[in-house]
């Protein structure tokens, strides 16, 4: 299943999307020249359902938390070997602060919140290259192949978040959120 620009609008809403989409990654060349910026959102739905989990559901508010995060990462660049990629240096703030700032689920029962990061450049910035990365990560791949988790938002956002890919072709960073609210 891919998640389209259309299904994002609908979702989302137009004027949201329209930013959206301004900032997302474009087609980059390599084996992956027809990805679309929302294929990250397809391919971990398909490892899901490939397995007998059930797709997640896109929530606006993690897709917020996840394209904040992504642009103040290709921003500061704090992202290498060694280093966090889940707490910005700057402002501390973390995969569960993000996510509660951007509203996702108040005043809740039971919850639960993950992220998910990957920079790339050429061959590698692509969507299936991230997930793939994520597949063979054994923490990352339990995030994606969690059965508590229920939504998902994502963001792709050209340009490293690592220096060493700054100015690279190709470049590419991903977030992907994942949440489950229960009020």
């Amino acid at each position: 299943m891919k998640c389209t620009a259309s299904r994002t609008r609908r979702l989302i809403g137009p004027a949201i999307a329209a930013i959206l989409a301004a900032t997302l990654v474009p087609a980059v060349a390599s084996t992956d020249a027809s990805a679309q910026p929302g294929d990250v959102v397809g391919l971990i739905n398909a490892q899901r359902t490939q397995r007998g989990l059930p797709a997640l559901t896109v929530n606006s508010a993690l897709n917020t938390a996840a394209q904040q995060h992504a642009a103040a990462a290709v921003q500061l660049k704090w992202w290498g070997p060694g280093q966090d990629s889940h707490t910005n240096p700057q402002t501390g703030s973390t995969p569960q602060s993000r996510i509660m700032g951007a509203g996702y689920c108040p005043n809740p029962r039971s919850w639960q919140v993950a992220e998910i990061t990957y920079t790339g450049w050429g061959t590698s910035g692509t969507p299936s290259a991230a997930v793939r990365w994520w597949m063979n990560s054994p923490g990352h791949r339990a995030n994606i192949l969690s059965g508590t988790l229920r939504e998902i938002g994502s963001a792709a956002l050209a340009g490293s978040a690592d220096r060493a890919g700054a100015g690279a072709s190709g470049a590419a960073t991903y977030v992907v959120t994942f949440g489950r609210c229960q009020r």
